[in-house]
């Protein structure tokens, strides 16, 4: 049976929830994975350091999005991400008990990408991860209600969901505006704590969560399941992932009715409906999209190795069905699936080609080649230090520095140097995690010998970024800088030998 939205909040306890947050949930999974905030975390839980409570600013990076248009993360001090973690950590009952107060009694889990623990990792969020056995699958459930039977869906989502979250609007979700607004002076209040704590991640600011560390999804779940629960009173029957709403209704105009009551909740809340991508379809259509099963029906039609001319034929019909949908998740769900299954040598070596040519093309899906094309598709050292010069030399002409960044990354773990790399370039250009690669890479090319002449500029940069940006570059300049160059926290952390680069 189907566990409840409960179950998989309570099967986390406090020092799960620290752990899984701080150690694991600090930096966003659309980086190259050269990050760990574990040491840290192992640090804090030895120490039980007491950071202040100024405001900090934090690390912005811009990540290619599914649709080819660039969303902006956040990557928070430490010591402030810390601090929100830990009040967490204390006032895990509580939040816990607005869990139970919002989703008991609801007969399916209407949220189905939330904290959970996961398998194999203290992680506790991983996006769309769904486990058959213990998710089941509501939306065939959903097709009837009581005697009739749904002839619409609804889908809908919330416009920038993320960077429009009011934290004080939080305490409004656990206690109510009215009791919020008047207790909002008083920071001995553990939801004031959260609220507090929140803000300065973003150096006091209180419009917006960072997109990227755990914690803001654990908190937009806060307020969404807020909404949930007055939507599944007004007997409307849907699931969520995150912001993305997926409604089925008997009539038109209960469609309709949804959209505005949906909008009307949303308002309490400080929340915007995105009208631009409301849509309204008359059943029955496929529930999984349709391109899925496209995709699917060729592969199964193979039933032993991938042949060159099949492996071909399916790249096409992806590249053809992601450009009608206008979504490259298409292109990545059809090399995950690739990725899964036997082929020939030729077939390997077509794939391995044509998909890296597309990375090229869609930098949306560079994060996936390490896992899902070097290595089953057996890509020699040579082939990839090509594709990383390739994607070097394209990406610097329009300044697309995620690119680039994942180039250094292939050339870090791949053991091969690039054909150009303007440490000038780079330090004009001022992206925090394109210094830190830059710096890695020469680092590496010097033998770990940080006193090389290589590194000599962007160590200067480092130490000028100290004293004018450090909060907004602090993870170029912690790992640049010696204890001596540094000063405060920074200094104790970096007398402790913790890094932030696995």
């Amino acid at each position: 049976m189907a566990k409840t939205y409960c179950e998989f909040i309570d099967e986390i306890t406090a020092d799960d929830l620290y752990e899984g947050l701080l150690g694991y949930g600090m930096f966003a999974d659309k980086l190259p994975p050269v990050f760990t905030s574990k040491p840290f975390c192992d640090y804090c839980k030895a120490n039980s350091p007491l950071f202040s409570k100024d405001w900090h600013d934090y690390v912005t990076f811009s990540a290619m999005r599914n649709t080819n248009i660039p969303r902006m993360f956040g990557i928070p001090t430490p010591m402030k991400y810390e601090r929100l973690c830990s009040v967490l950590k204390d006032n895990w009952d509580n939040i816990k008990t607005h869990f139970h107060s919002q989703t008991e009694g609801v007969a399916y889990r209407i949220s189905r990408i939330h904290l959970r623990k996961l398998h194999g990792s203290k992680a506790l969020f991983e996006m769309n991860y769904k486990n058959w056995r213990v998710d089941g699958n509501p939306e065939t459930d959903l097709l009837f209600s009581g005697n009739s039977a749904s002839k619409y869906v609804v889908r809908a989502d919330i416009s920038t969901c993320f960077p429009s979250i009011y934290t004080h609007v939080l305490p409004w979700a656990f206690v109510g505006k009215q009791v919020a607004k008047e207790t909002c002076k008083d920071d001995s209040l553990w939801y004031n704590q959260i609220d507090a704590a929140c803000s300065c991640l973003k150096n006091g600011e209180t419009h917006g969560l960072l997109i990227g560390p755990h914690s803001s999804n654990l908190l937009a779940e806060v307020i969404l399941t807020c909404v949930d629960k007055k939507l599944y009173e007004l007997e409307y029957r849907y699931i969520r992932n995150i912001d993305d709403y997926e409604c089925y209704v008997e009539s038109y105009e209960t469609a309709q009715m949804f959209l505005r009551d949906l909008e009307e909740a949303l308002r309490e809340y400080d929340l915007p409906l995105n009208h631009k991508k409301t849509l309204i379809k008359q059943l029955p259509i496929a529930i999984t999209e349709n391109w899925i099963h496209k995709l699917n029906g060729m592969l199964n039609a193979s039933k032993e190795e991938i042949t060159f001319p099949e492996i071909n034929a399916y790249i096409d019909l992806s590249v053809r069905l992601s450009a009608e949908v206008g979504d490259s998740a298409v292109l990545k769900y059809a090399i995950k699936t690739l990725s899964g299954h036997k082929m020939t040598a030729n077939a390997k070596k077509c794939g391995a080609q044509r998909i890296m040519h597309l990375a090229i093309m869609y930098p949306y899906l560079l994060q996936l080649m390490g896992e899902y094309v070097f290595s089953p598709f057996e890509v020699k050292s040579e082939s990839i230090q090509a594709f990383a010069n390739t994607i070097y030399a394209e990406a610097k002409r329009v300044n697309n520095y995620e690119a680039i960044s994942y180039a250094i990354y292939y050339s870090l773990s791949y053991n091969f140097e690039l054909s150009e790399l303007d440490i000038d370039w780079v330090i004009q250009r001022g992206d925090c995690i394109l210094l830190l690669l830059t710096w890695q890479y020469y680092l590496k090319l010097n033998h770990g010998k940080s006193g090389a002449t290589q590194l000599k500029p962007l160590k200067a940069e480092a130490k000028r970024l100290k004293v004018t940006d450090m909060d907004r570059y602090w993870l170029f300049c912690y790992e640049a800088l010696s204890f001596g160059n540094l000063s405060g926290e920074w200094r104790k952390l970096k007398q402790a030998g913790i890094s932030f680069i696995k």
